[in-house]
């Protein structure tokens, strides 16, 4: 699968050049900077397995996951830009108030400021005209249709990205028959659960790939739609040999 993430990034790159965009337009720029971001991500991945390092793979693909919903949900709605805009205005309403109410050293630029309190009205009348409020995580996978991946396959990820308890003792320890518990590092991740970080990986590009060069109307969507039918050939192919060999896809 490996193999075939990497053929799907390289189709991926190749096409780049094809897609015609209106630069001085903030919905097209958002849409381009998610779907780069997808991108990049996935390359560092790449990186990642090539070196068989596997620590921080998980904890990528839930920054790769939350840019693949917002793809998704501006491509099928652009006003979801305003709720983009709004948690923009938001998270730089909550870091301001911190910063002018004082006493925080991280934020002493803000205290010191003589026009913080003024930028701080600025995002509040900001968020004020947008007429909407900012949607909880939740809300934008619902919104996705990406409500059971957000029950399971997210979980998992934040669980990772916060160093859950139960993360934490899956990723660095092993217990043998007697249940005894041995620490370890660097510890190669089980088939299962590599199968499914790669397979995670591999949708969110191939999908958004396919998303934006539709929505653009590129003239390379015909490749396009090529290696997307490649990609469920694949996913065919491999779910079937790894019942044949008696393991989960």
């Amino acid at each position: 699968m490996l193999d075939f993430l990497e053929y799907i990034y390289g189709q991926s790159y190749k096409h780049l050049k094809a897609i015609v965009f209106n630069q001085g337009s903030p919905l097209h720029r958002t849409i381009m900077s998610l779907y780069v971001s997808i991108m990049e991500q996935t390359y560092n991945a790449l990186v990642l397995l090539r070196a068989d390092q596997h620590a921080t793979l998980d904890i990528i693909f839930r920054s790769t996951l939350e840019a693949y919903v917002d793809l998704i949900n501006l491509c099928n709605d652009p006003e979801y830009l305003k709720q983009m805009q709004a948690s923009f205005h938001d998270q730089w309403i909550k870091l301001a108030q911190h910063g002018v109410r004082g006493g925080n050293p991280f934020l002493i630029k803000f205290e010191n400021s003589t026009d913080a309190a003024q930028r701080l009205a600025e995002h509040q009348a900001g968020l004020a005209a947008l007429g909407v409020k900012p949607m909880s995580i939740y809300e934008k996978f619902r919104l996705a249709g990406f409500e059971q991946i957000y029950q399971s396959v997210y979980n998992s990820l934040c669980n990772e990205s916060h160093n859950n308890i139960r993360a934490l003792t899956l990723r660095h320890f092993r217990f043998d028959e007697n249940e005894n518990p041995q620490l370890v590092m660097f510890a190669e991740p089980s088939p299962d659960s590599l199968n499914g970080t790669l397979s995670g990986y591999l949708s969110a590009l191939s999908d958004t790939t396919h998303i934006v060069h539709t929505y653009f109307k590129t003239k390379a969507l015909p490749e396009i739609e090529s290696f997307r039918a490649e990609h469920s050939r694949f996913i065919e192919d491999f779910e079937a040999k790894m019942q044949a060999d008696g393991l989960n896809p």
